[in-house]
């Protein structure tokens, strides 16, 4: 008999910003002491993670699934700061944001501002590389000189590069997120841009909740009990595509909105400057083939934990050389593995059971239908086929299609467990269940 590994139900509750403080502490320890921030912060991590398996839910199965999501990442973010010591290695620092130029297109290089933390030093530093150039001397500094050395010092750097959003001002910040405004951007400006796009956002999110409860897979929390719910998995393919493409809207009117709420507060109470709160995803324009959709347009949440195992991989095990096909290829199909870890797991979680939802093999496919795409773009270059609006026209129909009909079955299964039971809303327009 395996042993409970439950701790009091408060532990439970206070899960998400234990493992918080636990990322913090762990990084605040000096580099020199890996091991031991590895060896002392693995087991209690685990065992924090395990409280998600002993939590008494009431609500509707699609918030924990949603908890379990955020709990899966923070947990690859420990991965990422602890284990791999990416904040060390590449020495994160705030930088002025806006004032970046933009390397080669592909490179994925912004050449900016460092504000070193403390005592004020600025430097010059090419972003992602292991060593940077310092402004007061011909030579290089190594990741290691310029990283924080002292624990208070690095306490407080782990405490603020927790509390970001996609890291947005530092110099590890999240590809392609979008930069809308300039560092002078004047913050009343930016409130009464983004106070009516709030309130859009909010309609736009009302809506779909109250027709997704309204349809055969979904119900308001306090009625379930009388209305349960089915899955779409027998039903014909443009009738589950539809639906995933509605779930897909979903995320998108639901993150949209914390993030637009999150960049009103933090600019309305002077914690952020408006530069820093760009909104949460990027512009549909770009939506003209499936990696441009992940890699572009979608929110960049996760693209930090996803991609740190792969670049690790390519990098430091493989020693393969940077923009090699192995190289993009691994990163590829190691960043969709890792984003299939954090919703399967999630699933894992909430069913107590090795049961991923098919998340594994609907993110694995992503991976997958891109390595196809790009194989096919290459081709059509070759045979003098150019960029043109009716090429983009036509990628977009192929995105809307691949993504519809990868994500149905993992989409199909979520649903079967409840994830369209949303606690009940407004219902400005009276669609939703009565």
């Amino acid at each position: 008999m395996v042993p409970s590994l439950a701790l009091p139900p408060i532990v439970g509750h206070l899960q998400i910003p234990l493992i918080f403080l636990l990322n913090t502490l762990t990084l605040a320890l000096n580099r020199s002491y890996r091991f031991l921030a590895v060896s002392l912060g693995l087991p209690v991590l685990l065992l924090l993670v395990s409280q998600s398996l002993y939590r008494e839910w009431e609500k509707g199965w699609g918030l924990h699934y949603g908890i379990n999501c955020f709990v899966m990442t923070i947990v690859l973010g420990w991965v990422e700061w602890v284990a791999l010591q990416r904040p060390d290695v590449e020495a994160w620092r705030k930088i002025t944001r806006g004032e970046e130029k933009v390397g080669k297109e592909g490179e994925g290089k912004k050449k900016g501002r460092w504000e070193r933390d403390g005592v004020g030093e600025r430097i010059g530093a090419v972003r992602g590389e292991g060593a940077v150039k310092s402004s007061g001397s011909a030579g290089l500094t190594s990741a290691k000189e310029i990283a924080p050395e002292g624990f208070g010092e690095r306490l407080w750097w782990a405490v603020r590069l927790a509390t970001t959003n996609r890291y947005v001002g530092w110099s590890c910040e999240a590809k392609n997120v979008p930069l809308e405004v300039g560092p002078e951007y004047p913050r009343l400006k930016f409130l009464a841009r983004k106070v009516p796009r709030a309130a859009l956002f909010y309609v736009l999110r009302d809506v779909v909740n109250s027709y997704t409860a309204a349809s055969p897979h979904g119900t308001w929390l306090d009625i379930a009990h009388l209305d349960p719910v089915v899955s779409f998995e027998q039903e014909p393919f443009l009738y589950r595509f539809k639906f995933t493409w509605v779930y897909v809207v979903l995320t998108y009117v639901s993150l949209e909105l914390m993030a637009t709420l999150y960049g009103i507060l933090s600019v309305a109470t002077g914690l952020a400057r408006p530069v820093d709160c760009p909104s949460m995803f990027g512009d549909l324009k770009e939506c003209y083939n499936v990696r441009q959709a992940w890699s572009v347009v979608w929110h960049q949440q996760v693209r930090h934990v996803c991609s740190a195992l792969g670049i690790w991989l390519v990098r430091d095990v493989l020693k393969l050389r940077r923009g090699s096909f192995g190289s993009k290829y691994v990163q590829l199909f190691v960043a969709f593995g890792v984003s299939a870890i954090i919703h399967g797991g999630a699933s894992m979680l909430c069913h107590a059971s090795l049961n991923d939802d098919g998340a594994f093999k609907s993110f694995l496919l992503q991976a997958v239908i891109i390595f196809f795409e790009d194989h096919v773009i290459a081709l059509g270059k070759r045979l003098g086929r150019k960029d043109s609006a009716f090429w983009r026209i036509v990628g977009f129909c192929w995105t809307v299609l691949a993504i519809g009909w990868s994500m149905q079955g993992w989409t199909g299964k979520t649903l079967r467990h409840g994830l369209w039971v949303h606690d009940r809303e407004i219902d400005i327009f009276g669609i939703g269940p009565k």
